[in-house]
């Protein structure tokens, strides 16, 4: 269990750090691009995240759980990794041509997508290194590699726009952040892990490739119903309300981070112990422990905060985000749970079967987005996101709950634990409603919210903030900060 909390610990961080640099390049962006420019950024940054999973097809989830069991075959699946994503890279490539080709763009915005797939093969290719680190359990050596790319990604990026020299020299930044992380990540496994070598192996590489892609199917499915909706607002409705969309989905990449952590951190975890289905269920129920503890409160802190949310980020031009964000917050509580079921699936190698429930969920999503994008355009796509996010949660947690999870000796505790959240939550709401009618400021009532939170999930007993706070302590002061990152 301490592995554990030690996996969270620099997956959280990893995260954290990411999140947070990344949203202060958000204003900057959607001020200095406006909202047609942040449009087009959004559709490269989609596109982008299109091609990265083309390329790596599932093949860093494999990494990651094949490692984690047998680290002396190390050196040779990830010489064999790198070559079959060299060849599907192109394969992206080609189908990122074709999509253009058939396209309505201009001829600057299909130059800022093919820069941002670039960057995107290229941080694709670095995944590989971090999925060694994962298999290792050494998430350290990833935060590291993280933080430098999303600080210079940043930095760059912002001194550009401030420079007006508009969009492609904006996303180039991104490019420029990719190739340092690649050679960073890249001498980090030299020195610590195994050679860095491509190996070209076609009978290995098939086994490989026939096994990554049930993992690279779910990603890329989940994708395209995450990201869908602005691929057919960009066809069917206009680029101004691509941004509009772009910028309450975007604030709501916060809500990912904790999921992504989780399932970073208890993807080995599960691996290790998949085999025994109590042992698993008792993971997998601590694991969503941490999603209700954030879950809960998400909703009505969003709701009650959406307008000062959209303000302080995008400005007050972007004042018509704040109804689909209300309504995809609701989308988000799902998306949690189904971003940390993946790793529990591909654990005791049921990951075919979350893609039989993302491409049903695919295509309740394309027939939503076709039916409402046309009459309510981006709040449309909304409401066909939160729809295709709960469906594919039911179907996922009714197959898990007849397969793999022994659920009922455990759900006393849970339903308890839950209970107790729904009360600090309900709580926290009420202080700030109470708060919003005195002050009016979020300022205010945003600290407010979370003192109350804190002390009712201390009083409930859901939280042992002492605890917490001492072991937090106890490990910053317990080794050198060069020590604990590995450098």
């Amino acid at each position: 269990m301490a592995q554990i909390h030690k996996n969270i610990g620099f997956a959280g961080i990893s995260q954290l750090l990411y999140t947070l640099l990344a949203f202060i390049l958000v204003p900057f962006a959607a001020r200095y691009l406006g909202r047609e420019g942040y449009g087009v950024y959004a559709l490269a940054t989609t596109l982008g995240f299109f091609v990265a999973l083309i390329s790596d097809l599932g093949m860093s989830t494999l990494l990651t759980r094949e490692i984690s069991k047998q680290k002396r075959i190390t050196a040779k699946l990830f010489s064999y990794s790198l070559s079959i994503k060299a060849l599907f890279s192109v394969v992206a490539l080609l189908v990122l041509t074709l999509y253009l080709a058939i396209g309505r763009l201009d001829y600057i915005s299909i130059q800022v997508i093919y820069l941002f797939a670039i960057a995107s093969i290229i941080t694709s290719f670095s995944q590989s290194a971090f999925s060694v680190f994962r298999g290792f359990e050494q998430i350290r050596f990833e935060t590291l590699a993280v933080f430098i790319d999303k600080f210079l990604s940043v930095a760059i990026g912002i001194s550009f726009l401030l420079a007006g020299l508009g969009i492609r020299p904006f996303i180039s930044s991104f490019l420029i952040a990719a190739v340092i992380k690649l050679l960073l990540s890249f001498a980090i496994l030299r020195k610590h892990f195994i050679p860095v070598r491509i190996r070209v192996n076609v009978k290995r590489s098939f086994v490989m490739l026939s096994t990554s892609i049930s993992f690279g199917l779910s990603i890329f499915l989940a994708m395209c119903y995450n990201y869908l909706d602005i691929l057919m607002l960009s066809v069917l409705s206009s680029m101004v309300h691509v941004g509009l969309y772009a910028a309450s989905y975007k604030l709501l990449a916060l809500t990912s981070m904790i999921p992504t952590v989780l399932s970073i951190a208890f993807l080995p975890q599960f691996s290790v112990v998949q085999s025994n289905r109590t042992r698993l269920t008792e993971l997998f129920l601590k694991g969503c422990k941490y999603l209700v503890l954030f879950a809960f409160p998400m909703l009505p802190f969003v709701w009650l905060m959406s307008i000062p949310i959209i303000y302080l980020v995008f400005g007050a031009t972007y004042h018509d985000s704040i109804a689909s964000l209300n309504i995809l917050v609701v989308a988000a509580v799902a998306q949690m749970f189904n971003t940390f079921f993946v790793p529990l699936y591909a654990s005791v190698n049921h990951q075919r079967k979350i893609v039989h429930f993302q491409v049903f969920g695919l295509a309740a999503n394309v027939l939503l987005n076709a039916a409402l994008i046309p009459v309510f355009s981006y709040i449309g796509a909304a409401i066909a996101t939160v729809f295709t996010e709960w469906l594919i949660l039911i179907l996922i947690i009714r197959w898990a709950l007849k397969r793999f999870l022994q659920f009922k000796p455990l759900k006393a505790d849970f339903f308890k634990y839950t209970g107790r959240c729904l009360v600090s939550t309900l709580a926290m709401t009420i202080s700030m409603i109470i708060t919003q009618s005195i002050f009016f400021e979020a300022t205010i009532t945003v600290p407010v919210a979370a003192v109350v939170y804190v002390a009712f999930l201390q009083l409930t007993g859901c939280l042992n903030v002492y605890q917490l706070v001492k072991k937090v302590v106890r490990y910053i002061f317990s080794k050198p900060v060069g020590e604990r990152v590995g450098i």
